[in-house]
């Protein structure tokens, strides 16, 4: 009864870490430059068009429709771009899950938490799963036909999370993701026995069945509308780049898929001599054929890479439990003493901010664009220093066990995480976002008027329209109001002697991007 209880706790606390790993960061700010903005200018242009996120290229449906959603639920109390940040979060949790379901297949029960512990611990994770991005629909499409694969041999009704998860992944814009994965299943057989039984023959043959069912039917309503198949397919991912870099994700996975990607060797590496191991032909397979994939990928970058840590995951977490102890003690006491050390540099940095000590770290803060230096905000203290003594007293209390250096390093970079966004999340919502520009431009400018832009990026035009609640106009509509970009070190362009500048100014700390308002006389 005892160890029942003690049991039920620890897997609780594990949902605690994986809550507090998912929660902070999705709400509580506006977007972000970069990928953040570049998913909500798409959601903010399909609300406002009332389009259908299938009939448009870049807007793969699955992770649209869902974000509608969660903003329309959240509406009453969050703000349009944290509602719809939370689906992000969603597919997060959805991805966690089935990993954690496909290892406990492929390795045994104690593997789960292993499998999802090392997917949240992935560095490139922590950043892309915390903001708008399409990509995590992928991820967690992915997540969902890797256990379907998994489970193939189980039941002659386990098909049905492959087809369902081919169908997600089609919806979700990975059509060439969800035809490699189908590939993946059907060519096992050849390889492992374990795929020859009627049950598992029965079930691909329902998985495979299913997806085609579901892809033709989806493309009969997509014809119906008359969209092209550019659009179904995300032709554009892979078509009209400025030529193919096939070293990119290999490049990156270095610190992107750390720790997982060492665990993960360390698994093939013991395994080197059963390669008719589900556990290790399965995940390494997937990896492979992945990074073949994306080889072809015309617009490579950290969001695609995603998928890429689920079957490192996989491995991951088989590796971790046959990992040598000097090894095991080498992962915990570098998680330690690096997120040790980044804590310090944090609190450091806070004392700068809101002490103004060191002075000159904090006159190098003022410069660099950061208001309020100098201003104490005690609810900021207040939650640094709970999250702090959190993680202080896990690390005294984590007991002994072949998880224990993959939970050490997850629950640290959460407490990093979490501890970066309570002392820093408002000063790195006014140096990130386009919401003080905006809030230039709606102080100046009537309601009524519209703004003409030039040279400012569409994406950067959205958002400041977003947060000023004006018109702006990339042609001269007859406004009386002209918004100009200058890019650094670029001289401001001839303006008629007809207008007058009326403001001029940028995020705080941008020195790349400045903006100049002109009023007409």
């Amino acid at each position: 009864m005892f160890s029942n209880r003690a049991r039920a706790l620890s897997q609780f606390g594990l949902l605690l870490l994986c809550a507090a790993w998912l929660l902070p960061g999705l709400i509580g700010h506006a977007p972000w430059k970069g990928g953040d903005g570049e998913h909500f200018v798409q959601l903010w242009l399909l609300l406002k068009s009332g389009a259908a996120p299938q009939a448009v290229s870049a807007t793969p449906p699955l992770y649209y429709w869902v974000a509608m959603a969660t903003a329309w639920l959240t509406s009453p109390i969050l703000e349009l771009a944290d509602g719809a940040r939370l689906a992000s979060g969603l597919f997060i949790a959805l991805a966690l899950f089935f990993v954690a379901r496909a290892a406990r297949v492929l390795y045994g029960a104690e593997a789960g938490w292993a499998a999802a512990l090392t997917l949240l611990g992935c560095i490139g994770l922590l950043v892309r799963g915390h903001e708008l991005n399409a990509a995590t629909a992928q991820f967690a499409a992915a997540a969902v036909m890797l256990y379907g694969i998994a489970s193939l041999p189980q039941s002659g009704r386990s098909g049905w999370a492959l087809g369902g998860g081919a169908a997600l992944m089609l919806l979700a814009g990975g059509a060439a993701e969800a035809v490699l994965f189908l590939a993946l299943a059907a060519l096992l057989p050849l390889w492992l026995t374990d795929y020859r039984s009627p049950a598992a023959r029965r079930a691909l043959a329902w998985g495979v069945g299913g997806a085609l069912l579901f892809g033709a039917a989806w493309l009969v309503f997509l014809a119906a509308q008359q969209i092209p198949l550019r659009h179904v397919f995300n032709l554009h991912r892979w078509l009209g780049g400025d030529g193919l870099r096939p070293g990119y994700y290999p490049g990156i996975l270095g610190w992107y898929a750390w720790p997982a990607w060492p665990l993960a060797a360390w698994a093939v590496y013991r395994g080197r001599r059963q390669w008719r191991m589900p556990g290790i032909v399965l995940p390494a397979g997937a990896f492979l054929g992945l990074l073949g994939l994306y080889a072809f990928d015309a617009h490579p970058g950290e969001e695609q890479g995603l998928i890429l840590l689920l079957p490192l995951a996989l491995l991951g977490a088989h590796g971790l439990f046959t990992l040598r102890r000097g090894a095991a003690y080498a992962l915990l006491w570098f998680g330690v003493m690096l997120f040790s050390f980044i804590a310090l540099v944090l609190w450091v940095y806070w004392s700068a901010h809101d002490l103004g000590s060191p002075a000159r770290l904090a006159a190098r803060l003022t410069k660099l664009g950061m208001t309020g230096v100098g201003e104490l905000r005690p609810w900021a203290l207040a939650l640094g220093l709970v999250v702090t003594l959190i993680w202080i007293g896990f690390l005294t209390r984590v007991r002994r066990s072949p998880l224990r250096p993959v939970l050490v390093w997850t629950a640290s970079m959460t407490f990093i995480w979490v501890l970066l966004m309570a002392l820093f999340q408002a000063p790195l919502d006014r140096r990130l976002s386009y919401a003080s520009v905006g809030g230039e431009l709606a102080a100046r400018v009537p309601s009524t008027d519209c703004i003409q832009t030039h040279q400012v990026r569409s994406e950067q035009r959205l958002l400041l329209a977003y947060h000023s609640g004006r018109q702006l106009a990339p042609a001269d509509l007859g406004c009386n109001w002209l918004l100009v970009e200058t890019r650094r070190s670029e001289a401001e362009p001839h303006i008629p002697a007809d207008w007058v500048k009326q403001w001029e100014g940028a995020r705080p700390g941008d020195r790349s991007d400045r903006f100049h308002l002109y009023g007409r006389r």
